[in-house]
């Protein structure tokens, strides 16, 4: 009996919770081991997992000649991941096999370890799927294909970490980048890293506040507005507080508002770490506007939504959203943004986003507002390079001439 190595268990473990709705990201900094290769196992492996999920399941099935409902979760967790280790790894068949059998016994399926041994088996010696419409659930994949086809063929792959320079004239050269892009266009100060390696607390310039971690797409809706020095803004959703950042980087004066304490605790995190004028309040937007009569230059609705244009950075998002969802967080999206509509100044201008590529969260609620008008529009749907998915819009009051 060989040792099990604790990163697949802990990725294993990590797996199983996220089928029970946890997140995978959440739950990976709990379990994985504290440093080292192990822990950069446990990463690679649950998320590889999860973005490959459908072509795997096609190859357990084949080979087990079950469906995988049938299948117990901890042989079912075991499979994908020496199955994952065979085809997409370069890890030894004998050593994919045998780990997957001791992991199904430390799962607690010991009765299965017979099963999962001699379905790996088979399976070592077939061809994994490599159609990416199988790694999204049918109903996705339904809709998506004819207009997101290179995207959707590129959610199997991991993507870069990227961030953005506080100050875009001060960056840390220890750090090896290059420009990031969004929307066919690098985003002045984004940066992708070339070469990293340890948590990101850890990495250059990261503790002294001089970048964080952001999405170049995010920056660019950020970016839309053109805010300024002096500009009073209130980023309506704002955790976990990127776009707070990248705003009060721009001069503005930032309010950060967020529903919940945990959540706004980060976003008071970034302030303190990189020394940025953000202030945070909570509130919760279904209950009305703000109280008091404060207004601002510039209010952010970055909403919440399916997230459907995350998939390659959560790719759990795609296994648990139903057909349904889309047209659901449009029914609170609307709401939610004509409260924070009601802090507009005179003259002052209202930046929608979302980070879906589902037109009933994105431009079906930015143009069903009474009384505004949607004046811009930004898009990275379909991301032409290593960007999420977003949609932006940039609205006036109706009637009303923007401030110059």
């Amino acid at each position: 009996m060989s040792q099990l190595n604790p990163g697949r268990l802990a990725a294993a473990r990590a797996l199983l919770s996220v089928d029970r709705g946890a997140h995978v990201e959440d739950m990976l900094a709990r379990l994985a081991p504290p440093d080292g290769a192990d822990r950069r196992l446990a990463w690679n492996l649950a998320l590889g997992v999860l973005r490959r999920q459908g072509s795997l399941d096609v190859a357990i099935s084949a080979a087990s000649g079950r469906t995988i409902p049938a299948i117990d979760p901890p042989a079912l967790v075991s499979l994908r991941l020496g199955l994952y280790e065979i085809h997409l790894t370069r890890s030894p068949v004998h050593a994919a096999v045998d780990q997957a059998v001791e992991l199904c016994r430390a799962l607690g399926g010991g009765r299965a370890a017979g099963f999962v041994n001699a379905v790996m088996r088979k399976a070592s010696h077939q061809t994994l799927p490599t159609d990416p419409w199988l790694d999204l659930p049918p109903w996705l994949a339904a809709r998506w294909k004819g207009s997101l086809d290179p995207w959707v063929a590129r959610l199997s792959e991991a993507p870069p970490l990227c961030g953005v320079w506080r100050d875009p004239s001060q960056p840390v050269p220890e750090l090896q980048t290059r420009p990031a892009r969004a929307g066919g266009a690098e985003i002045p100060g984004a940066f992708e890293l070339v070469d990293y390696s340890g948590p990101i607390e850890r990495l250059p310039g990261f503790a002294e506040g001089r970048w964080w971690v952001m999405d170049p797409a995010a920056a660019a809706v950020a970016d839309l507005a053109e805010v300024g020095p002096g500009m009073r803004v209130l980023d309506a959703c704002a955790a976990p507080g990127g776009k707070s950042m990248r705003l009060a980087a721009a001069g503005a004066q930032v309010l950060a508002v967020d529903q919940y304490a945990d959540r706004l605790a980060l976003v008071s995190e970034a302030a303190a770490r990189t020394g940025l004028p953000v202030t945070v309040r909570p509130h919760d937007w279904l209950k009305g506007p703000m109280p008091g009569e404060e207004r601002f230059d510039l209010v952010l609705v970055d909403a919440p939504c399916s997230g459907l244009g995350t998939l390659r950075r959560h790719p759990e998002i795609r296994w648990r959203r139903q057909p349904s969802d889309p047209a659901a967080m449009a029914l609170r999206q609307a709401p939610l943004l004509a409260a924070a509509a009601a802090h507009v100044a005179d003259g002052g201008r209202l930046l929608y986003a979302v980070c879906s590529p589902m037109p009933e969260e994105g431009a079906d609620v930015a143009r069903s507002l009474p009384g505004w008008e949607v004046t811009r529009t930004w898009s990275s749907v379909p991301p032409q390079d290593d960007e999420d998915a977003f949609q932006a819009f940039l609205l006036t009051r109706q009637n009303s001439e923007p401030r110059a």
